[in-house]
Parts: structure tokens; C-alpha cells; sequence
């Protein structure tokens, strides 16, 4: 097997997805937030890739955090799954009494399940030794490592994901671990008017195999007490050891209507491929509760 990626990254950071790749975000808001995505890939192919994934995290008690996610992949043959939890821990980073300006740093342990169906394969010989299925299943556990912080307005972070804790080595049994991811990202809210700001972000995901994903997003937003609206656009590029591509535009829209929140990006692909495959889109929802967990609330 070649080695096999946890949950995939698309745009979910951009739809209120950031805790899903950096455990520090756990518990940022003193809400218990609910979150749900759906990515829809190469819609032109049958058995077409998509993910879903589901998480909530909350602050639980004084300034700690936690959160648990689980996502499900398919992709024809393979599909795949995993579950992730961890804690965090905030420190304020001034006497701003709304939580924008704060340190935070956590960790989450994932397990993760790979399966593929050697009957999805369409071959001549079906009896061929190589398509008995003796290796079917891979079953892994990830450690995650993040830290993040917001100060007037200026947002960023960084997590290490994906540090294998089993068949750890470069190869057992023919099963490679993923390479490790490390996250970066760096934005900064704007407000050049009354309940408007624009919100440019730069987000990169390096990895061990010498591959780099670089996004570029701008969003705009006009707000006031209970909703909001925002509206922009992300572009996607990717180098490695051999070659570089542009890959995607995605125009992004989300609106906020008290605690509901709803995102979309549509994925307009810029290589050969979606001549044939088609686009992608990602739908986000989610939920601000209040928080019953920790009525007494963040301690400064």
C-alpha cells in the first residue's frame, strides 16, 4: 500500500473546520460548537470521492478545552474512517474580556481504519493473487500537536498532525504510515468601516514527502449583533520534488443567523482533470449551544 491519508484536507478551516486540524482551536468560544461537513469530489465520476466528517468541541472547565471528531472517506473501493479526540489550554494574552486575544496550545489522539474491497475491481483475472484481499484493513493511531493565537485582530497558528503511534516505521507489512502534515496558517480581520471587516488568510500544509499545499483566501463580512455574512474566494496551489500546479479557485460564501452558521465552497479545479471529472463543492453546518458543561465560564 502506498501510504494512506487521514482525514482529507479541502477548505473546512474556512467553514469554522479549524479545530479539525489543530487541537489547540478545541474550546476557542465559550459555546459548545457542532460542526458538519460534506465534500462532494469529481462529480462527473461514478463512486466519486466524498468525506464527511462530524465534531464538536467546547471550553469544559476554567480555561481547558476539548474536542472529538469523526469523519467517514469513500473513494470507489477504498473507504475509510477514523475518530479523533484531544484536550487544549488557553491563556489570555491581554484584559480583552471577549476571548480575541489568547494563547492556546493542545493535543488529540486519532485512530484511523482503512478498508478496500477488491470486489469493486474490474480486472480480467480475477483470480489473481494480488486481488485476494490478504491485506484488506489497516487499522493506525495518530498523535496530533497544535498551538494557535489571536491578538487585535491578527490570527494564526501551527499544528503537527499525523505522527504515527503504531507500524511507525518507514514499512510494516507492506503498510507505509502517512507522512506527517504540519499546518500553518496566518490571517488578520481587518475593519476598515462600521460592521464590515475583510478577512485575508494564508494556509500551507507541508509534509514529509517533500509535497506543499498553499492556499490563499480573502473574505469580506458585514456583520452586526446576531448575524452575519461573509463572501470570497480561495486559491489552492501545490509543488513538490517534481513538478507544481495550480489546482482550484473557490469562491466561499457563509452567513451566521444567531448560533446557526452555514458555509459553501465551490472547487473550479484548474488541472486536466476536471475536464473529465468534473468540480467539487463542500457544504459546512453548524451550531453554537450554550454552554451547560461550563456555566461557570473561561477564567482570565
Amino acid at each position: 500500500y502506498q501510504a494512506q491519508e487521514t482525514l482529507p484536507y479541502y477548505q473546512q478551516y474556512l467553514l469554522d473546520g479549524d479545530f479539525l486540524f489543530n487541537p489547540a482551536q478545541y474550546g476557542k468560544t465559550d459555546d459548545i460548537h457542532v460542526n458538519l461537513n460534506y465534500q462532494k469530489q469529481f462529480s462527473k465520476f461514478d463512486d466519486s470521492p466524498n468525506v464527511q466528517s462530524v465534531g464538536v468541541h467546547a471550553n469544559i472547565y476554567d480555561r481547558l478545552g476539548a474536542g472529538i471528531s469523526i469523519f467517514r472517506d469513500a473513494n470507489g473501493p477504498i473507504s475509510s474512517g477514523g475518530l479523533t479526540a484531544g484536550l487544549s489550554y488557553f491563556i489570555p494574552i491581554s484584559d480583552e474580556g471577549e476571548r480575541k486575544d489568547q494563547f492556546s496550545f493542545g493535543t488529540s489522539v486519532s485512530a484511523y481504519n482503512m478498508n478496500f474491497d477488491y470486489t469493486k475491481i474490474n480486472v480480467e483475472n480475477q483470480n489473481d493473487q494480488l486481488l485476494q484481499g490478504d491485506g484488506s484493513n489497516i487499522f493506525m493511531v495518530y498523535a496530533n500537536l497544535g498551538l494557535a493565537a489571536s491578538y487585535r485582530n491578527l490570527f494564526g497558528g501551527v499544528s503537527v498532525n499525523d505522527i504515527a503511534l503504531s507500524n511507525d516505521q518507514s514499512i510494516v507489512n507492506g503498510i507505509e504510515p502517512s507522512p506527517i502534515k504540519i499546518f500553518l496558517n496566518l490571517g488578520y480581520d481587518w475593519h476598515f468601516a462600521d460592521n464590515m471587516y475583510v478577512t485575508p488568510q494564508a494556509m500551507i500544509n507541508l509534509n514529509t514527502n517533500s509535497s506543499r499545499t498553499m492556499d490563499a483566501s480573502l473574505l469580506g463580512t458585514f456583520y452586526n449583533d446576531n448575524t452575519s455574512f461573509s463572501a470570497g474566494a480561495s486559491f489552492r496551489y501545490v509543488q513538490n520534488r517534481y513538478d507544481n500546479q495550480s489546482l482550484e479557485i473557490s469562491p466561499v460564501i457563509k452567513a451566521k443567523f444567531n448560533k446557526f452558521v452555514f458555509g459553501a465552497t465551490y472547487n473550479i479545479g484548474l488541472s486536466d482533470i476536471q475536464k473529465y471529472g468534473g468540480n467539487s463543492f463542500m457544504l459546512g453546518v453548524g451550531y453554537n449551544f450554550e454552554n451547560v458543561l461550563n456555566r461557570r465560564g473561561f477564567r482570565y
